[in-house]
């Protein structure tokens, strides 16, 4: 029993695991120039990008938070089920946020088999995508 204990603790004190929910966060990061923070926030979609292709193909969308903030979500939809977003769609994310001068990137939005860190997913209408 002690052996699931440690590793538990192990486990969960790992950079990434914890996931903050909320704008507020983002938005610390950002004006931060952190990195590596497994976050959740929810906005519209204000523009879809052409997917990537290639063995790690990734489905880009941009939206914009409750405070404004543009964010780029990179999706890799050779991991998980793509997600038929569009502009206007209201989308709940999930993922690893990485600081860019744009605003930010949220990537990991799929389930992670490495576990070192929460399954991300993409949430529309209902619908989890990882």
């Amino acid at each position: 029993m002690a052996i699931f204990i440690v590793l538990g603790w192990t486990w969960h004190s790992v950079p990434g695991y914890d996931v903050e929910p909320g704008v507020h966060v983002v938005a610390q990061a950002f004006y931060a120039k952190q990195s590596d923070i497994m976050v959740e926030v929810d906005g519209e979609v204000v523009r879809t990008i052409r997917p990537t292709e290639g063995n790690e193909g990734h489905q880009e969308f941009q939206m914009r938070l409750s405070n404004g903030q543009l964010i780029l979500v990179s999706h890799k939809h050779r991991v998980a089920k793509p997600v038929p977003v569009t502009t206007r769609d209201h989308v709940t994310v999930r993922g690893n946020y990485q600081w860019t001068e744009l605003g930010g990137i949220i990537r990991g939005t799929h389930r992670d088999s490495s576990m070192q860190r929460r399954h991300g997913w993409i949430e529309l209408e209902g619908e989890r995508y990882q």
